[in-house]
């Protein structure tokens, strides 16, 4: 690593690296993966109790994006309340968005390139120029300015960059909003803090309540266009949750003696039990789905499979809050331990590049094993563990030679007056 480079990344950790949460961002970005690639999980499964039991599991992985959400507001704040605030002026709300334009943009613009590659690939091996249709110029530019999911309409070009044009509305509020944050910690009680969260919740649970089922807090009833209004809510108020229970965790977080009461706590296996509490909620409501909701001519099983999400797997997001907490605050449970270990980390930070190319490196997975005839069995699993693979991969590709070096270019352009 270069001088420089040194200087940059010294500047980036000023706050101590909380190990656990990027880790954990690795198992949400796979649990998402998981969520695309079900279907041919069964089919390599074949139907039984045990493939029921994982599907549940994976048909809930849409709330990986929501455990996304509220890590970006909690890092976030953790890592730029006190240097924002501290001499907040119009170059350090600038400063903040070309860095998280720096964080994003960079990636999400160039897997875009190689979606486009693909359409073309696909319509000269077919010999069919329809698939050409899919690149859609003017959906590209939308997709190129992170406007993509401000808009009711289809997932297209690459499906999944609609939660990084949600993240950059978020961004947007931070750049602005850091200031009544930096203001409401100075004045508010733990209890305000708790009573806001839980106020920021009310929202995200009862409009995802609300939905039919498997429209995975997404998409409008009886159709594939994401419904207008609850992106801003499902982000904002998920992004918003974030920051505020970074807030209400600060005295845990800080390097300061704690109080022997404060010690004690971060000593239990609290996020153990969190997680542990995550799976069985979403297993409760799985097998006992509440309100069961279809919309209409929507395919719920395959192979006798039960392949739904039902729109109840969000009453889980007061236990994803408080596991992100747990993870935080017990360095010394055994999931944060375990998520903090080298290879968790390693693949946390290649996350966002997963998350960006799977849909990808799953499409290839599915025309290689069609080529090979791996429709179903062993044949299957061995080529979904090798797409898996493939994917993880590729995302340590994408991280270490496009994300990171294209992260730090822009982070030097930056003035060395505008501190964030």
């Amino acid at each position: 690593m270069s001088r420089a480079d040194a200087a940059i990344e010294a500047t980036v950790r000023r706050a101590p690296l909380i190990g656990a949460l990027t880790g954990i961002r690795a198992l949400a970005a796979f649990w998402v993966f998981l969520r695309h690639f079900r279907t041919e999980i069964v089919d390599a499964l074949g139907p039984g109790p045990f493939t029921q039991f994982v599907i549940h599991l994976a048909s809930a992985g849409y709330l990986g994006v929501d455990l996304f959400f509220i890590l970006s507001g909690f890092i976030l704040t953790y890592t730029h309340l006190t240097t924002m605030t501290s001499a907040y002026t119009w170059r350090t709300a600038v400063g903040f968005i070309w860095l998280r334009l720096a964080r994003v943009w960079p990636l999400t613009a160039f897997v875009l390139m190689l979606f486009g590659a693909y359409f073309i690939f696909q319509a000269l091996s077919s010999g069919d120029p329809s698939f050409l249709a899919q690149a859609d110029p003017g959906r590209l530019l939308l997709h190129l300015t992170l406007l993509n999911g401000w808009f009711p309409s289809t997932l297209d070009w690459n499906g999944v960059d609609w939660s990084v044009s949600a993240e950059w509305m978020a961004y947007l509020t931070f750049a602005v909003g850091v200031v009544a944050l930096g203001r409401f910690a100075a004045v508010a009680s733990r209890r305000v803090m708790v009573t806001v969260i839980v106020l920021l919740m009310l929202p995200v649970l009862v409009v995802g309540i609300s939905m039919q089922d498997d429209t995975i807090f997404l998409f409008a009833n009886d159709s594939y266009v994401t419904a207008a209004g609850v992106l801003p809510i499902r982000v904002l108020g998920e992004f918003w949750i974030g920051a505020v229970l970074c807030l209400l965790l600060r005295r845990y977080l800080s390097e300061t003696p704690e109080p022997q009461n404060v010690e004690g706590v971060r000593r239990m296996p609290l996020a153990t039990l969190a997680a542990a509490a995550s799976v069985a909620v979403l297993l409760v409501v799985a097998y006992h789905d509440p309100l069961h909701n279809m919309r209409a001519g929507q395919e719920e099983f395959h192979n006798g499979i039960d392949m739904i999400a039902p729109a109840e797997s969000i009453i889980v997001l007061p236990l994803l809050v408080l596991l992100i907490a747990c993870l935080a605050i017990c360095p010394r449970d055994p999931l944060s331990r375990l998520l903090a270990t080298r290879p968790f980390l390693l693949a946390g930070r290649a996350s966002f590049a997963f998350y960006l190319v799977h849909p990808l490196i799953i499409g290839a997975g599915l025309l290689a094993a069609s080529r090979l005839h791996a429709d179903s069995g062993p044949p299957l699993l061995a080529m979904g563990i090798a797409t898996a693979a493939a994917a993880w991969l590729s995302a340590w590709i994408l991280w270490r030679f496009i994300e990171e070096p294209s992260r730090k270019l822009l982070r030097r352009m930056l003035p060395p007056s505008v501190v964030v």
